[in-house]
């Protein structure tokens, strides 16, 4: 199989050979208007080629800094899930070992600034942050930051960091985690480099304020140019998007595009000599001036087509990179046959996008999962329960939640230790998850609170199955090592059949499940939404009002 590079090396040969056959017509003449037309059209074209891929690559760009900025939010939710404190963090990142393949170190300063964890290096010197504007933004925010470029204090090298602030049970930031990228580190600069789909030029990336995060020249990173200095870097500050061919660059006249990153203060830029883009028409201009008659028109004419036929394939890429950038398709767009340039480079772009696409999908999946039981966490639930109630809102049908928690899991935790009661939550997720359908939902939202939605119940009667099918399947002792323990649960079970939102329900579960405790654990109560009863149950013995419960549950 040809390479990129080969195709793209026989693209230009088609085009030298448009040249040549240009130059033959042209003895006998080739119009001037006609040329100045194509040039003018060339250049607009090539200038929307290189923004077309300057968006592709800052689309690539700003998904590498997310996917980065979701790697520590997950770690800090696990943080929080496993109620962590300052002096754990260390032993966290060190958990995790693919940490090391995104950032070329993390650390942790507490809310003070100091630092309290390495991941590369345990005895790195102490320092203080708290005076750098990313880590005051993430304390600020209590969200992920990345920073603007600058030198670090550690390794000495110009770095940019991903701040991701840790917080505890009650919402107090106690660290916060920065992530480095080494912009001289070569995986960083091969990865922006093999953005770039043409041999000519350069690309290279700005902040906001001008300084410089990539270039060529290694000497200019973190250096802020003049544009009298390098008229090329500072073009780009101009806007948005856009692109200048009256730049020297170099004291060499050339085309500087550029396309601003939508997540992070940054500019994605590439600097174009223009000898190199017109270098065909130059050898046509020549022999089009020394050059006249009958044929001068069509010589014009057919040089312009000729050159519209073969840009074709670049143009049509074009257009499918705007349209996934519009939403109007996917990337199975890029997956085509051709056997042309247009073909070898969407496949290219088809096969860097799946993969970015999997691992996307492999960090949504860690995002919405519990890291200790395997069940949804809260911020799966929360999306999903809302959606939940619109669809029977749709359907007409009935939706119940069962709010549930395990009794008395303090005693457990501190009679047979944390590690004990860990294998507990994992035993009780397991068991909750066989005792209810496959079309239902399970989540652990916190400690030892369990949630499940279930979907198309037909109403109470059938509720109060799913309570007793989860008091049978925790029936059987739990086996932690060499201990059997005997575990119980109270759940609290809300069913309507009515327009409600999650709150209304989640607090209708709630009155049921403290009707459970207040009749002694170990059962379940069924609060039918918008009714005045509570079917609290313990064995069916028993109907009270609602009122009774909540003063009950108040006692």
């Amino acid at each position: 199989m040809l390479s990129a590079a080969s195709h793209f090396t026989s693209f230009r040969f088609k085009v030298s050979a448009l040249v040549a056959s240009m130059v033959l017509i042209a003895a006998i003449g080739v119009c001037g208007i006609s040329l100045l037309i194509a040039e003018s059209q060339i250049q607009r074209m090539i200038a929307r080629q290189e923004i077309s891929a300057l968006s592709g690559a800052a689309a690539y760009l700003d998904n590498d800094l997310r996917t980065k900025q979701n790697v520590l939010r997950s770690i800090a939710e696990e943080a929080l899930s496993r109620n962590l404190g300052a002096r754990d963090v260390q032993a966290l990142l060190e958990s995790h070992p693919g940490l090391r393949d995104e950032f070329v170190n993390i650390v942790a300063f507490d809310a003070r600034g100091d630092l309290v964890s390495s991941l590369k290096n345990r005895r790195d010197k102490v320092i203080n942050v708290s005076t750098r504007p990313y880590f005051q933004e993430a304390l600020r925010t209590r969200d992920s930051v990345i920073s603007a470029p600058f030198r670090s204090v550690l390794s000495g090298r110009p770095v940019v960091s991903v701040a991701q602030p840790l917080s505890d049970a009650r919402g107090n930031v106690f660290a916060v985690l920065v992530g480095g990228l080494d912009l001289l580190r070569p995986a960083f600069a091969a990865q922006v480099e093999a953005l770039r789909t043409r041999e000519q030029g350069y690309l290279f990336i700005i902040a906001n304020d001008g300084t410089v995060i990539h270039h060529p020249r290694k000497e200019l990173i973190l250096t802020q140019p003049s544009a009298d200095e390098m008229p090329a870097v500072a073009a780009p500050l101009a806007g948005p998007e856009g692109w200048r061919a009256d730049i020297l660059d170099g004291k060499e006249p050339s085309l500087v595009a550029w396309k601003r990153l939508r997540h992070a203060d940054w500019t994605v830029a590439v600097s174009y000599p223009l000898r190199d883009a017109f270098a065909p028409m130059a050898s046509v201009w020549f022999n089009a001036l020394g050059a006249a008659g009958l044929f001068t028109a069509m010589a014009g004419i057919f040089g312009w087509g000729l050159v519209k036929v073969l840009m074709e394939p670049l143009e049509a890429l074009q257009g499918v990179v705007e349209s996934i950038d519009a939403g109007a398709t996917d990337i199975s767009a890029f997956n085509v046959d051709h056997a042309d340039e247009f073909g070898v480079l969407s496949r290219a772009l088809y096969r860097l996008s799946h993969s970015r696409k999997q691992a996307a999908d492999d960090l949504h999946r860690l995002a919405t999962t519990d890291v200790l039981t395997g069940t949804h966490n809260r911020r799966m639930f929360d999306q999903f329960l809302p959606a939940a109630l619109a669809r029977a809102r749709r359907s007409g049908e009935s939706v119940a939640v069962a709010f549930l928690d395990i009794d008395r899991f303090k005693s457990i935790n501190d009679g047979h230790g944390h590690a004990a009661g860990d294998a507990v939550l994992v035993e009780f997720a397991r068991r909750l998850q066989g005792a209810v359908r496959c079309t239902d939902t399970v989540a652990r939202l916190a400690g030892d609170e369990f949630v499940v939605v279930y979907e198309q119940v037909r109403g109470a009667g059938e509720a109060h199955q799913l309570g007793g099918r989860i008091l049978a399947a925790m029936e059987a002792p739990f086996q932690v090592g060499d201990t059997a323990l005997h575990v119980t649960a109270s759940v609290g079970i809300a069913i309507t059949s009515m327009p409600t939102n999650a709150d209304a329900i989640m607090q209708s579960a709630d009155y049921a499940l403290y009707g459970v405790k207040a009749s002694g654990r170990n059962g379940y109560a069924v609060n039918v939404f918008g009714a005045e009863k509570l079917a609290s149950v313990r064995g069916h013995e028993e109907f009270v009002s609602r009122g009774v419960v909540q003063e009950r549950a108040k006692a």
